[in-house]
């Protein structure tokens, strides 16, 4: 989550295309991993028998709402700009992932013993 950054600061920064690529492909690969530990996360620390419940949850909370969430971009773009629309961006998620981090819960974790 903390990758997630890298994209928008250097379209902000005016950085080579070049860089621009290569930030969206650490961007990926961080995706690529936090999306691994979440899923694995939530399988093995909710029982299978909710586990199908959680998951459709899951997905209409963050997947179905990102177009909800998407549609003040455009206006906020409009009334303040794109740098510091991207800007603050770049600001949420640096706290967001910190705020998670920081949560002892989050960074304590433990692996759930097998459930037989």
């Amino acid at each position: 989550m903390l990758a997630y950054p890298l994209y928008p600061l250097g379209t902000v920064l005016g950085l080579p295309i070049w860089v621009l690529a290569a930030a969206q492909a650490v961007v990926g690969a961080g995706i690529g991993i936090w999306g691994v530990m979440w899923a694995t996360s939530v399988q093995t620390q909710v029982p299978g028998e909710m586990l199908n419940r959680i998951h459709a949850c899951e997905v209409a909370g963050s997947v179905g709402m990102y177009p909800i969430g998407s549609v003040p971009a455009g206006p906020a773009v409009g009334a303040f700009g794109t740098d510091q629309v991207l800007l603050t961006g770049v600001v949420v998620s640096v706290l967001t992932a910190t705020a998670l981090l920081a949560a002892r819960p989050i960074r304590t974790l433990r692996r759930v013993p097998d459930r037989r």
